[in-house]
C-alpha cells in the first residue's frame, strides 16, 4: 500500500465519521439543550427545597428555645416554693413549737420528779 492510497482511505473514514456526526448532530445539541434545562431546573428545585427545610429547622428550634425557656422559668419558680416549704417545716417542726401546741392545744405539762412513779417489771415465775 502506498502513502496516497493510505490517506485517501483515511479521509474517507473521516469523511464517514464527520457525515455520521452531521446526521446525530440535532439529537445531541438537543440532549445537550435538554441537559442543561434539566440541569438548571433540577438545581433550582434543589435550592428551594433547601431554603424550605432551612425555614423550617430555624422554626423548630425557635420553638424549642421557648419551650426550654419555659421550663427553666417553671424549675426556679418549683425552686422557690421547694425553700419555701422548707423554711415552713422547720419553723413547725421547731421543739418549742411543739411544746407550745402540747401544753395550750392539749393541755400536757412536763412531769416532776416526785410525779414520777417507776414500775419494776412483776416476775411471773415467781410463787
Amino acid at each position: 500500500m502506498s502513502k496516497s492510497s493510505l490517506s485517501k482511505s483515511k479521509s474517507r473514514a473521516d469523511k464517514k465519521k464527520v457525515k455520521e456526526t452531521n446526521s446525530l448532530w440535532p439529537f445531541y445539541s438537543l440532549m445537550a439543550a435538554f441537559a442543561r434545562r434539566f440541569g438548571v431546573i433540577t438545581l433550582g428545585v434543589i435550592v428551594v427545597i433547601s431554603a424550605i427545610t432551612v425555614a423550617y429547622q430555624t422554626h423548630q428550634l425557635r420553638q424549642a428555645t421557648i419551650e426550654l425557656k419555659k421550663l427553666q422559668d417553671e424549675q426556679t419558680a418549683l425552686d422557690l416554693q421547694w425553700q419555701k416549704l422548707r423554711l415552713e417545716q422547720s419553723a413547725l417542726s421547731d421543739h418549742s413549737r411543739i411544746e407550745q401546741l402540747a401544753e395550750q392545744q392539749l393541755e400536757m405539762k412536763h412531769t416532776d420528779n416526785d410525779d414520777e412513779i417507776i414500775m419494776k417489771p412483776a416476775l411471773r415465775d415467781k410463787e
